[in-house]
């Protein structure tokens, strides 16, 4: 969600109390108690900021939960007996103590000697003084018969100390990392400013780094229990609307956002009819995020288009752009001009975000359109820039993920591994105060697990899904690494030839991806020689109405494998058929610039090409793709490779020299024997099988019975170990 959504009505007036309580009077007792220590050594001094920051950020606890941690071993020095003492002292001096108190607590800030110029003990300016400042104030606006009240709470306050259990256990006080956790059966009372900057840390913390964020089901019970405190706190509710999203909780996350406009509407006496129209369209606005997020469209395009209406009636040029950024991503008409006007408009008017995430979409949608890289990737220099002058980290983050997706798209696999490792590096370490944590770092960590699937890392690959499972826990980090956990499961599967498991695994992918479900499941029905149910999901597939270029290649090299694996000796129709679809599928990767994909197609037609009689057109094919396909390939297409080039080594070996037609048989041997260690290493058995039949066969021909054997004996020992199928040896 955009940072400009956040604020919605400045204007609105807040209702929060600040109330003078025990808890704060015994605070201000206890710096007074470590003002007047004359000597304080830098560890004590450390210690007792550390705890005095915590106290005062915290909600009213008990005596009893405050003497626990100040008694705590995590301090090596403890003010609890002292301040025991003087709440003591106090309670026996009645409310004459109580106006001392405040009135020594004024000289803290004043020299000791008039005459002379002195360090006061506690200087106004800092973070203790600003508080005992604000405390003295709400003591003198109090009137007498309110300073008895607090005396007497003060003095109940002190009494529940000596009815409560002697063993509370600490771990239910204050921690250093979580400091609104307690003892859930006290009862706290939070105050305007306490309430506030929880609400700032916390969704902070979703929108930045939702690791270091509480738990969805504490944060909730904290909430509540901050409504109870403040119940007309609008930005309660919409921290509760954050915190649904996180786990995709719809019903209560549109009651949240409702609660946060009913509580932000301003009153009737005291409002103009602008502040009712600004909160109107802000609201509709609001709720066609939420719709989108649940991938409800057309609900959120009625709520959008009712923003539009209102933002235009009123001349809210901002609203007006906001909404038209969210209308890019709700429509499938006409997102080029739509995305050029709203970057043009919401860089007049100076907002700058949207300007940096409609930079990002614009460099998206250009390449799905077939825009030059270079131009698209000038677009995202842009972003950098803009990113960079004005500190949005996670704008930054989402370049970096999209830089390393465009890079994959184009089919340079190192330059998406290097983004994905920038973007890592760029949120790690623990220096770092700004570090983003959202999707795009989840997408980053599951594009280098991607990486070591192809090349055979599985021990790594664990303890990367591992890593993004503890870090990103909720939605919608979790589907990406979802979606990747059950590709690496489904590759596994498949080249260990374990169709049923592969099956099952490609009907689960539906849920998180139906698109590549499909394709998953055509390919297993390709590997079991179940043609027509390929073709229905390839038929299936092409009947998308906003396929991407590259998901269409895809199909057209699945289909083109049909017609290879039923391909017959002679029979030139099928060959021609094939080598037309492969010749479309090369123009189209050709002209979206899928570099990969076009070295992939042109080893397809090499192999048919093969198959047809036509060993010397087929070698000049892969001469041209193998090298693009061994720098940017995985260890099983660069094997795949390798296979076909050998073939190819022999195909054209016709020379009338014995000697030479050895050498060329020996060298073809040798990709075999590279190929077989790459198979090795991702477990493609069955592609091993086909590497040890092919060298026999060779090493037949060259009458080296010895290494024949060899290759015969690990042949069987390897059918043994690994009982696999005959790959057809019609696919590439």
């Amino acid at each position: 969600m955009s940072k400009e959504l956040v604020n919605i009505d400045g204007n609105v007036k807040k209702v929060q109390k600040e109330n003078l309580t025990p808890y704060k009077v015994a605070i201000v007792m206890l710096i007074k108690e470590y003002c007047n220590e004359s000597r304080k050594a830098i560890v004590v001094r450390r210690d007792f900021c550390l705890a005095a920051v915590k106290l005062i950020q915290s909600p009213d606890m008990e005596l009893y939960t405050l003497l626990h941690m100040l008694y705590s071993s995590e301090y090596i020095y403890s003010y609890g007996h002292e301040l025991e003492l003087q709440l003591n002292t106090l309670l026996e001096k009645g409310i004459e103590g109580l106006l001392d108190l405040f009135d020594n607590l004024g000289r803290l800030m004043k020299s000791t000697l008039d005459h002379a110029i002195t360090v006061p003990l506690l200087n106004k300016n800092s973070v203790l003084g600003l508080y005992v400042r604000r405390i003295i104030i709400f003591f003198e606006k109090l009137p007498f018969d309110q300073s008895i009240l607090l005396y007497e709470d003060l003095k109940n306050y002190v009494k529940k100390k000596s009815k409560s259990p002697e063993t509370t256990d600490i771990s239910s006080c204050l921690k250093f990392d979580e400091p609104y956790i307690y003892n859930n059966k006290s009862t706290t009372v939070w105050s305007g400013r306490q309430a506030e900057l929880l609400v700032a840390q916390q969704a902070h913390a979703l929108k930045m780094d939702e690791h270091k964020a509480m738990s969805p089901v504490d944060l909730q019970i904290l909430i509540k229990k901050l409504l109870r405190s403040s119940p007309y706190y609008a930005e309660a509710h919409y921290l509760s609307y954050l915190n649904c999203l996180r786990i995709n909780e719809y019903c209560s996350a549109i009651d949240s956002l409702y609660h946060c406009f009913d509580r932000l509407a301003p009153s009737e006496n005291r409002s103009t009819p602008e502040d009712k129209s600004r909160m109107l369209r802000y609201a509709a606005l609001n709720l066609a995020v939420l719709h989108a997020h649940f991938n409800h469209k057309k609900v959120a395009e009625e709520a959008l288009k009712e923003a539009i209406m209102m933002a235009q009636e009123a001349g809210d040029n901002v609203c007006l752009q906001l909404a038209h950024a969210w209308m890019y991503y709700l429509t499938s008409n006409k997102k080029g001009p739509l995305i050029e006007r709203s970057l043009g408009k919401a860089s007049m008017l100076g907002i700058t975000y949207t300007t940096g995430l409609g930079l990002i979409a614009l460099s998206h949608y250009s390449a799905l359109e077939a825009k030059p890289p270079s131009q698209i990737f000038e677009t995202l220099m842009k972003s950098d820039v803009l990113n960079c002058q004005h500190s949005m980290i996670d704008l930054m983050s989402l370049t970096y993920s999209e830089k390393s997706a465009l890079w994959a798209y184009y089919g340079k696999m190192e330059l998406s591994s290097v983004c994905s490792q920038l973007l890592l590096l760029h949120n790690s370490g623990s220096k770092k105060q700004n570090v983003f944590n959202g999707t795009s770092t989840c997408q980053a960590v599951v594009n280098v697990a991607n990486i070591l699937v192809e090349f055979g890392e599985y021990n790594l690959v664990d303890i990367v899904l591992a890593h993004a499972k503890e870090r990103f826990p909720n939605h919608p980090s979790n589907k990406t690494w979802m979606l990747c956990e059950q590709l690496y499961e489904f590759t596994k599967m498949m080249r260990r030839e374990r169709w049923s498991e592969a099956d099952a695994i490609a009907t689960r992918i539906s849920s998180l991806d139906p698109l590549e479900s499909k394709f998953r499941q055509a390919e297993v029905s390709l590997a079991k020689g179940d043609y027509p149910n390929t073709l229905q999901l390839i038929d299936s597939i092409e009947k998308v109405s906003d396929i991407t270029a590259e998901n269409r290649v895809r199909a057209m090299i699945l289909l083109s494998q049909i017609m290879c694996a039923s391909f017959l000796s002679g029979n030139e129709t099928v060959g021609l058929n094939s080598l037309v679809i492969l010749n479309k599928a090369l123009e189209l990767a050709t002209h979206n610039h899928l570099s990969y994909y076009e070295a992939l197609i042109k080893m397809h037609l090499a192999n048919v090409q093969l198959l047809m009689g036509l060993p010397s057109l087929a070698m000049n094919l892969v001469d041209e793709a193998i090298t693009h396909t061994l720098a940017h390939g995985g260890c099983y297409e660069q094997g795949r490779a390798l296979i076909l080039y050998a073939k190819c080594l022999v195909s054209t070996a016709t020379s009338n020299s014995t000697k030479l037609r050895k050498e060329i048989i020996l060298n073809a041997i040798k990709a075999l024997s590279k190929a077989k260690d790459h198979f090795n290493k991702v477990e493609a058995f069955g592609k091993i099988r086909s590497v040890l039949s092919l060298q026999s066969i060779m090493y037949n021909e060259i009458d080296m019975k010895f290494e024949r054997n060899q290759c015969s004996l690990e042949l069987r020992r390897f059918e043994e170990q690994f009982p696999t199928k005959l790959d057809n040896i019609c696919l590439y």
